[in-house]
Formats: structure tokens, sequence, C-alpha cells
């Protein structure tokens, strides 16, 4: 009985060697692996649909640069000049590049106030057949073509 009683007082590690783990239990290696697919399988939709939506948003960049540089177009152009380029206008090789099947119809309609020009751009994308996106353009009908082409000179300030 003594050697028992003295094989009591000894410390732990003095007479059993120590059981440390080193490594991981398959059934851990398990758990670590399925949340490891289950954060990648919830985040990689989320990446997928951000960069549609990255996508989206640089076509209509594109089509609104489109648009403000019509109305431009349009503005500068004499009042003669605009209805024989409303039947016909024509893109920019930009907006045909990266608009897939742009198109951009217009419509001219005439008040006391002067002349209003809608364009309108469809493209090929979710939702931009059934809803183009449009522009108005006001033509003032008081300029005459002669004002539009000429800046004024010095005697005429």
């Amino acid at each position: 009985m003594r050697h028992r009683a003295s094989h009591a007082m000894l410390p732990r590690d003095e007479t059993r060697p120590a059981r440390t783990r080193r490594g991981l239990t398959s059934f851990e290696l398990v758990v670590a692996f399925s949340l490891l697919v289950a954060a990648m399988a919830s985040t990689v939709p989320i990446y997928v649909r951000h960069q549609r939506l990255l996508a989206e948003s640089r076509r209509e960049r594109v089509a609104v640069e489109e648009l403000a540089n019509q109305a431009e177009r349009l503005q500068a152009m004499p009042l003669g000049d605009v209805d024989r380029y409303l039947a016909s206008p024509l893109l920019s090789a930009t907006a045909q590049r990266r608009l897939p099947a742009a198109r951009l119809e217009s419509e001219r309609v005439e008040s006391e106030f002067g002349s209003r020009v809608i364009l309108r751009l469809f493209w090929d994308d979710i939702g931009r057949r059934e809803h183009p996106l449009a522009l108005a353009v006001w033509l003032s009908s008081q300029m005459d073509d002669a004002e539009r082409e000429e800046p004024p000179t010095e005697e005429q300030l």
C-alpha cells in the first residue's frame, strides 16, 4: 500500500505519459469542410449577382452618355437638318459595340415653346426592350439656321 500512497503523491505527468492531441479527428475535418462549403455556397451567388449588376450599370452609363451626345448633336444642328437626321439617327461606334442590339428611335413634337424631340434607346437587356432609356430635347423654334451656325461677332456684341 505504501507503493500506491507514494505513487499518488507523484505529479501526474511523471506517472503516465501525457496524451496530447496532435492533429484533427475525422469528425472535426468533416465539420470544418461542411462549414467552408456552406460559406462558399452562400457567397458565390452574391458575387455572381454583383458582377451582373456591374455589367448592367456599365451598359446604362454608356446609354446615358449616348443619349446626351445625341441631344447635343441635335441642338447644334440647323433646324432644317433635324428632320433628316431624325429619320435615321446613327448610334456611335461605342454604343453599337457595348450595347447588344442597340436601336435608337426618335419622335418630334411641335409646341408653342419649340420642338421637343424624344430620343429612346433600346438594347437587349432585361427590361430594356419594354422600357427603353429616354431623353427629351427641346429645340428652340425662334433661332434660325444662321444664328445656330455662326457665333456673334465682336461688332454684334
